[in-house]
């Protein structure tokens, strides 16, 4: 959960501020996941590669001496098998994300990522009522999603690359 408020004319997202003077736009971005049939098709594709470098390397060390061998190509596939089928669970559980754009006079700025549209929509006119009323005040908390890595590479807190955070 992240706080969004705004208080005496600043908009706060968690730890960041943003003086409402200089916001010139909030917007709402949406980051769509791909089409179920084309990752059920990329599936079924490396189902039927992986099935054919199976029969090929197996008809390959069918002939050798080497019994290991066989087994080792065995384990191999059965493991790309199992990232395969990974991939495809993840992709097919994928919903669609709202990320909250802060436009200021310099930047943008990804404010708040959620699976909730309505809540997206709320904030930004929330946002825009607080810029037109000088006396508008409001506190929300907003489930927010986190979305790739964590990469903070200026000041004295330089962390690097942080992986899935």
């Amino acid at each position: 959960m992240i706080d969004v408020r705004v208080s005496r004319r600043v908009l706060w997202v968690g730890g960041d501020a943003y003086p409402l003077h200089n916001i010139a736009r909030a917007r709402r971005f949406e980051t769509v996941p791909p089409k179920r049939a084309r990752v059920i098709l990329r599936f079924v594709r490396q189902v039927i590669g992986l099935l054919l470098a199976t029969a090929l390397l197996g008809s390959l060390t069918s002939s050798s001496a080497n019994p290991t061998a066989g087994n080792l190509i065995a384990v191999v596939m059965v493991a790309l098998f199992l990232v395969s089928l990974y991939r495809l669970v993840t992709r097919l559980r994928m919903r669609t994300l709202y990320s909250l754009i802060i436009e200021t006079s310099s930047s943008s700025n990804t404010a708040v990522v959620s699976h909730d549209a309505w809540q997206v929509n709320n904030l930004i006119e929330l946002i825009m009522e607080a810029i037109d009323n000088p006396q508008a005040e409001f506190a929300v908390q907003v489930e927010n999603v986190h979305v790739g890595d964590r990469i903070t590479q200026y000041g004295d807190h330089n962390i690097g690359k942080k992986v899935g955070l």
